[in-house]
């Protein structure tokens, strides 16, 4: 999408939503399908609010208006181009419209409905002559923030989770594992180093692929693992073993089992679907449910620093 936005309030060609609300950012009058900078270029200010009913991703000038009424959760979904994430968070979507739980809470509400029904328009069986297919592939830029998706969630005790979902290109983090500090993985970056949690994507397909497609493809998913690894710390981590109808060769998937618990002891792991939308279903709650109630602090203990009774509990200041 060549061009930039002229409004210097609007930050849609940095990977967040059209300020002034359009879907499509070239629709918008401020759009210029000049190069940023030119001296053509005349830069507009407006003083309208920011629209977070416009339903397209969010961004991080939006999320000054979600986080503050509750508990948050940001998921990181990693993974190579091609993987399955896009698909994993559509079907996870489909099953809350149809009225399921997600960790056994309910739906209440999303800032990002517009983006959830395009993504989700793809796979509906409504027109006999274009059959339903995957999501597009999530287009690739150079973007320092990706494009956040949401879900608010209700529990049993009426407490309210927003479940922020990271919609980033695969080709963020191929780049990323094999360079962190390359300007293209700005990113990915992002997404590590501030998720509550992550999904890592194993693409069963590519990695049964004839001759040497299963080998790099083997190699890059260790890679990204050991990358992640750097920066994981105790978060919640589950590696997703997408499109799990095709069943890659043991030595590989035992190869790459051996490089996530090497790397990441806590981590779990999943197979998934799309002809069981459970399965789907399972991966996100994987890490849903560590996240819903954040980890209590350790207890003080204080430390009896004497034998006498009457000074036993006085601690060490005297």
């Amino acid at each position: 999408m060549p061009g930039h936005c002229t409004n210097k309030n609007c930050f849609v060609d940095e990977g967040e939503s059209c300020a002034r609300g359009h879907l499509n950012p070239t629709e918008c009058e401020c759009w210029s399908k000049k190069k940023a900078g030119s001296s053509e270029d005349k830069e507009q200010s407006y003083t309208a609010a920011r629209v977070p009913w416009s339903g397209s991703t969010l961004g991080m000038a939006d999320l000054s208006s979600l986080l503050p009424r509750g508990r948050s959760m940001l998921i990181g979904v990693l993974g190579a181009h091609d993987a399955g994430k896009t698909t994993l968070l559509t079907g996870c979507y489909q099953n809350l419209l149809a009225g399921h739980p997600m960790a056994n809470a309910q739906f209440a509400g999303s800032r990002t409905l517009g983006a959830w029904e395009s993504l989700a328009a793809f796979t509906r069986f409504d027109d006999p002559a274009k059959g339903p297919t995957f999501p597009p592939h999530t287009p690739r830029g150079t973007n320092r923030v990706p494009g956040l998706m949401h879900v608010a969630l209700r529990g049993t005790n009426e407490e309210l989770r927003d479940v922020l979902m990271t919609d980033a290109p695969g080709e963020w983090f191929s780049s990323w594992a094999i360079d962190e500090k390359n300007d293209l993985s700005q990113g990915a970056r992002w997404v590590v180093g501030n998720s509550d949690a992550f999904l890592i994507f194993a693409d069963c397909e590519r990695l049964s692929a004839p001759g040497r497609g299963r080998g790099h493809a083997r190699s890059e998913i260790r890679q990204l693992i050991e990358r992640v690894a750097n920066h994981v710390n105790d978060r919640p981590t589950t590696l997703v073993w997408a499109k799990s109808d095709v069943t890659p060769p043991e030595k590989i998937k035992e190869s790459v089992k051996k490089a996530l618990y090497k790397n990441i002891p806590h981590a779990t792991e999943i197979e998934t679907t799309i002809n069981d939308i459970e399965t789907l279903k399972a991966a996100l709650e994987s890490v849903i449910f560590p996240c819903w109630l954040p980890s209590r602090m350790n207890q003080l203990v204080e430390p009896i620093v004497k034998a006498q009774p009457f000074e036993a509990y006085r601690g060490d200041r005297g």
